[in-house]
């Protein structure tokens, strides 16, 4: 299972560095120097660990934070030299998985990006699963939720077109909708709701995803049972 990682850091040679490690460690490593450059890049492209840095030309790298999390609940590691307990506790309540202080120990956070992608392989040998006959959907840890049938239609879109960003357009018309007609406002209702109910049932929250600008991506294994 290949962990993707991307690196929002603005001093090029230290960034360039930390990409080439993680790769040679199996790794699949991308790196941008700004929030800008970061927010431009989510809008192609998926990842399974966000690594920031806070000192960042165009404000602090927990913004890029908080923009990641409107998007995915997975791993972010804060990288930086701001290591003060305040500063730290502000990486803390924006959400941060990990804060760690430069210059960090190499093989320490080698061995901490082994260990998500450890976790990422579990998660993804077990999978969500449509149980189509009892109209449910299973996470994970073995939950089974309820669906009505409209969110029963929308999580089916995702299994037979796994891995690929579903604009809001197809999504209205794979539900039965005419997409001239259908009022985006009611896909969110239908798929806000749906993130409530799993999170409420399970803890976790849905990785069904927002991509801005492009529609919703499932992002982990989703298939039909």
């Amino acid at each position: 299972m290949t962990l993707r990682i991307l690196i929002v850091e603005d001093d090029a040679d230290y960034r360039d560095a930390l990409c080439q490690i993680f790769n040679l460690e199996g790794f699949c490593a991308d790196g941008v120097g700004s929030i800008a450059a970061f927010e431009a890049w989510l809008c192609t492209h998926q990842l399974d660990v966000l690594i920031v840095d806070r000192q960042l030309p165009d404000g602090d790298g927990l913004q890029a934070l908080a923009r990641y999390r409107q998007l995915a609940d997975t791993p972010a590691i804060v990288l930086t030299a701001l290591g003060q307990l305040p500063e730290r506790i502000a990486g803390m309540d924006a959400d941060a998985d990990y804060y760690l202080v430069k210059p960090v120990v190499m093989d320490e956070l080698i061995a901490l990006l082994r260990r998500l992608r450890r976790r990422q392989g579990m998660a993804s040998e077990n999978g969500w699963v449509i149980h189509s006959s009892r109209w449910r959907l299973g996470s994970p840890t073995g939950i089974e939720i309820p669906l009505t049938r409209r969110e029963m239609a929308l999580v089916s879109l995702f299994a037979d077109q796994q891995g690929h960003t579903l604009s809001r357009q197809s999504l209205a018309v794979g539900l039965g909708e005419e997409a001239e007609l259908f009022d985006p406002r009611r896909l969110e209702i239908l798929i806000r709701r749906l993130r409530i109910k799993v999170e409420q049932a399970t803890g976790d929250q849905l990785p069904l995803t927002t991509v801005y600008g492009l529609g919703f991506n499932f992002t982990q294994p989703l298939r039909k049972r």
